[in-house]
């Protein structure tokens, strides 16, 4: 039996969402405020029964979207989390929950069942919503004035089993809890427990399950010393009732015999005495309490047994031991992190229906190795264990098929599976390829793909000096695929899986010399610029074929080399610069810097080809990026891909970027440029709106790079 999935409607960050978990290890991943603890949340209020079934909800915790789909917000309506479970037993206990088979109320699926809370309003409410939906002169602000007068304390909780249906979906919400623009509600009488699901007489879900919830790792000090939240002392409890008889009278002796001898210290007796003649001076023989000093080591087993504590040390320090907080923090995480799945295995998993694990970011403080090691030993026999994390060591080593991608949207959260429709030889072909860097697509906002390594090296250098912002700023990962097919990767980004926009850089490789008609007359090297053309052609034909219908993925291309195509897009100046940092005698650079300034391509993009051969390509774009400035011009295939991917950008950003290029450029602009940069920052820095701001720029610097990619921005968002 494992949760096979978790369905949530209306709770905090999460509007509508579905959420397929596999058994064993699953993860979830996700940027921070994407609703990772809230899922481990929604999840612990229906399995996990150290939490007190007595739990509150607060207007906060009805998704806040609900205040811009409906006048009404969150009155009236309803938050459901529903776990479907897989693979039940034939226990009671397991069967309780097995689901009715959809239609057929007197028919079962005893291999799967499903348990929810749903918050609602109370019968009496629903009833009053539901008749004034009957009336003929209905409206909306009838409706509203009904709703107005609901208060949380108008709301009920239910625990339920055996639904069959899905409220993440929109038409199923409507239908069976209401619809609010059209004021269609349900009668409040039609049960419909196949719909809903049934009150379970006589079991208590989360008492026939194992749930162990293991916190965030941030700092846990307090916890190791607390007496309740202590794992260590969770294992030894009842530990006491093992030892034997003798054992245990002779220990208790023992410490009582210890009480008497230190009781009966001189000092000890000092110190009494004294305390006894002051308070006997001060208030009199008469009302005098007799005063005495006794030793109370716990002599009871059990408390003794509570008394115990971890002494620790480094494995660096052999030989040395201390208390747990002289310990890294990363040191003692992990061993809070072992207590508690020790815990989990001695003590609360015995004679369950079913097992969970939930961990909460145990990376914090840990070191990236150990991270990935800890992942890979949790498996666990018959256990159910879900992650969250935005640890990239940890993701890296997750399998595709058991990921769940959270991602920010306007005041939701979206859920994406990145395994979803994908054949199970696509899946292991992405789980060898996505490393730990490469894993950084699954948490980006936007995903740029390139072939290579000088344009893995230079392009995030041309963004950073020409916008003064970053990719990482803007959340864009650049993935490297080096001889990984694009189509291989690309795949991820789907209606059906992960949707978010990935731009792909790629070239043509169009040949920069002039090809004989016939191919037989090709000198070796004409005869290698052929085929690198002819490759390029079915690249694009295949890339394009690819692409078609996806509107997450668009294929984006240089019409000769990345090199070609930097040099060609006015950077002579910059690659000459390098150059004459690079050799030494004067007659060299003036010719290769002649060869450069060649407007025939045949010439000065075989030279540029040839000194990246030299250096090696990603050497050279190291070398190039000394050289790079605001002025460097980006190739504008490039600055679409980016524009493609980050539709997230808003009006705010833009005008950083924007205000960050004027500024350069009053401290250095292109040669003969004569403006007035300080009056221009100085009316700029007028213009209180944003949009204001943005047109001013695109006006004053019409064929500026950043104008291209605000204008392109424009266009992939129409």
């Amino acid at each position: 039996m494992y949760i096979s999935k978790l369905s949530v409607r209306n709770f905090r960050n999460f509007k509508n969402v579905t959420i397929a978990f596999q058994k064993g290890v699953n993860t979830i991943i996700g940027e921070n405020g994407s609703g990772k603890s809230n899922i481990l949340y929604a999840l612990r209020l229906l399995i996990d029964e150290s939490l007190p079934r007595g739990v509150r909800f607060y207007e906060s915790d009805f998704n806040r979207l609900l205040l811009n789909l409906s006048s009404q917000g969150w009155k009236g309506h309803w938050i459901i989390i529903q776990i479907e479970f897989s693979e039940l037993d034939v226990s009671e206990e397991a069967q309780s929950i097995a689901m009715h088979k959809t239609g057929e109320m007197d028919e079962f699926d005893n291999t799967k069942g499903t348990y929810s809370l749903i918050y609602r309003p109370r019968e009496i409410k629903r009833r009053e919503i539901y008749e004034y939906s009957l009336e003929e002169d209905k409206t909306i602000e009838g409706l509203q004035e009904i709703l107005d007068s609901l208060t949380l304390n108008d709301y009920e909780f239910t625990f339920r089993g055996r639904g069959n249906t899905d409220f993440s979906i929109d038409e199923n919400y409507s239908n069976y809890i209401g619809d609010f623009e059209e004021i269609s509600f349900p009668n409040p009488d039609d049960q419909r427990d196949d719909i809903y699901g049934t009150r379970l007489q006589g079991f208590s879900i989360p008492n026939e399950l194992s749930c162990t919830f293991i916190k965030a790792l941030r700092d846990v000090e307090a916890d190791l010393r607390s007496y309740r939240d202590n794992p260590l002392l969770n294992l030894l409890r009842g530990k006491e009732k093992s030892i034997s008889v003798a054992k245990k009278d002779s220990i208790e002796q023992k410490v009582e015999d210890l009480n008497e001898e230190i009781s009966e210290l001189d000092e000890v007796k000092d110190v009494s005495n004294g305390i006894s003649k002051s308070i006997r001076q001060a208030v009199g023989e008469t009302y005098a309490p007799n005063i005495e000093i006794k030793s109370e080591v716990p002599s009871e087993i059990e408390k003794l047994l509570q008394s115990l504590k971890l002494w620790v040390g480094d494995p660096d320090e052999i030989g040395h031991k201390g208390r747990i907080w002289e310990l890294s923090l990363g040191g003692a995480n992990l061993i809070y992190l072992s207590l508690k799945l020790l815990e989990y295995e001695k003590v609360k998993a015995q004679n369950k229906i079913a097992n969970f694990i939930l961990i909460e970011e145990p990376e914090a403080h840990i070191h990236t190795h150990i991270q990935k090691t800890l992942f890979q030993k949790l498996h666990s026999h018959n256990t159910q264990i879900i992650i969250t994390t935005h640890s990239t060591h940890i993701s890296s080593v997750s399998k595709i098929s058991t990921v769940n991608v959270l991602s920010r949207s306007n005041k939701e959260a979206l859920v994406f599976s990145p395994s979803n429709g994908l054949e199970d030889h696509e899946i292991r072909a992405i789980e060898r390829y996505l490393d730990a860097v490469r894993t950084n697509l699954l948490f980006a906002k936007g995903v740029l793909l390139v072939e290579g390594d000088a344009e893995q090296i230079l392009i995030p250098d041309l963004v950073k000096k020409s916008f003064g912002i970053s990719l990482d700023e803007i959340g864009i990962s650049l993935i490297n695929i080096g001889s990984t097919g694009f189509q291989n990767i690309a795949v991820l980004f789907h209606d059906d899986r992960i949707k978010k926009k990935c731009g792909i850089i790629t070239d043509l490789d169009t040949s920069i010399l002039e090809l004989p008609e016939d191919l037989k007359d090709d000198t070796i090297e004409e005869r290698g610029c052929r085929n690198s053309q002819e490759s390029g052609i079915k690249r694009k034909i295949l890339l394009d074929d690819f692409c078609k219908d996806n509107i997450w993925i668009m294929p984006f291309y240089g019409k000769y080399t990345f090199e070609v195509e930097f040099l060609k897009s006015n950077n002579s100046f910059e690659v000459k610069k390098t150059i004459s940092n690079s050799f030494k005698v004067k007659k060299t650079i003036e010719n290769i810097e002649k060869l450069l300034d060649d407007r025939n391509v045949s010439i000065s993009g075989k030279e540029i080809l040839r000194l990246a051969e030299k250096f090696g390509k990603g050497w050279f774009a190291i070398m190039l990026t000394d050289s790079i400035t605001h002025l460097t011009s980006i190739p504008k295939y490039i600055i679409g891909a980016i524009a493609y991917a980050c539709p997230h950008v808003n009006s705010q950003t833009l005008r950083i970027i924007v205000k960050h290029r004027i500024t350069l450029f009053s401290i250095r602009s292109y040669e003969g440029d004569k403006r007035d940069y300080e009056n221009l920052l100085k009316q700029f820095d007028k213009l209180e709106n944003d949009q204001g701001a943005i047109d001013f720029f695109i006006k004053e610097f019409p064929k500026d790079d950043v104008t291209t990619f605000i204008n392109l921005l424009n266009k992939y968002n129409a």
